[in-house]
């Protein structure tokens, strides 16, 4: 992710989909000590992005530290993996031997000097990371792992309005970033500039139209800065594409209900609702008492 430590799977083609109950399985050999299994575990939570830093911790631990000669060429990515997680969880020991052994290993290395920035992130020596990282941007500006990290740190520390500037001035060479366009987008939410917001999210949805987060939290934008026209338009189209989607209904029944007080004589809009408001009866019609609270807050629109 953005502000996350990095992905260390390599971009191939598309992993095969996990089926239901094997990543599981896999922690649970892992967990009996089976060493093969834990590799195996590591490999999958790169290759799936599975974020468990404290199991990568305890099981790249145990492998680094008992047959770390069995691991062949996957020594040094189980050592950064290991190194990503021992940050993540405090792990200042971890942390400083993977990063001594690669350092060892690859003194010349562009992405070990990055870990070095991270290693002083870790620490709170934020000049130092930020010192690491512009000597690495002098030398390869395009590198845009460290870029993110220097934005990275302008949000740790609090500095919204520093990251966001950071980060208009990377969109303005790496135009096409969705990741980052959605990292400005959750800024500017944080922010209170909800219109701008807006615009991030009009730039993801170029890049991925038919993306239901993307379509929803767009349509919750607009509904938020009073275009309810537009809003109810992309709720209606994210129920077309899932008509189980309860985001989508329960947005569509707010818009129309921000509608219907602009125009109560509009029929279309009276039908409409009532559409959305059996949609909601029925899916809430068998779940306990949690579904008859949610009927309850539909009040008298349908019957």
């Amino acid at each position: 992710s953005f502000f996350g430590l990095g992905v260390l799977a390599t971009p191939h083609a598309a992993p095969a989909i996990m089926e239901p109950g094997e990543y599981e399985a896999i922690v649970a050999r892992a967990s009996a000590g089976n060493n093969v299994a834990a590799i195996d575990l590591l490999q999958s939570m790169r290759t799936h992005k599975i974020h468990q830093p404290e199991l990568v911790l305890l099981h790249g631990g145990r492998l680094l530290g008992t047959c770390a000669r069995k691991l062949g060429n996957e020594l040094w990515t189980v050592m950064e993996q290991v190194f990503y997680a021992a940050v993540e969880v405090g792990a200042d020991d971890w942390r400083d031997y993977c990063l001594k052994q690669l350092m060892r290993k690859f003194p010349n290395s562009t992405r070990v000097e990055r870990l070095k920035g991270i290693q002083q992130e870790g620490r709170g020596n934020w000049e130092e990371a930020k010192t690491i990282y512009k000597k690495i941007l002098t030398d390869k500006p395009e590198d845009t792992i460290t870029q993110k990290r220097m934005i990275a740190m302008f949000k740790q520390r609090g500095k919204i309005s520093e990251a966001i500037d950071a980060i208009n001035s990377y969109l303005e060479t790496f135009s096409v970033d969705s990741e980052v366009w959605h990292e400005l987008a959750e800024l500017y939410i944080e922010a209170g500039s909800l219109q701008r917001a807006v615009f991030c999210f009009e730039e993801l949805m170029v890049s991925n139209p038919r993306s239901m987060y993307h379509m929803l939290t767009y349509a919750e934008l607009l509904y938020s800065t009073g275009d309810f026209e537009l809003s109810r338009k992309y709720f209606s189209l994210a129920s077309y594409l899932d008509g189980a989607c309860l985001r989508a209904l329960w947005g569509l029944y707010a818009v129309n209900m921000a509608l219907a007080e602009k125009d109560k004589s509009n029929d279309k809009m009276s039908d409409l609702q009532i559409f959305v408001t059996e949609r909601l009866q029925a899916a809430y019609k068998d779940v306990g008492s949690h579904g008859r609270v949610a009927v309850s807050l539909l009040g008298g629109s349908a019957s």
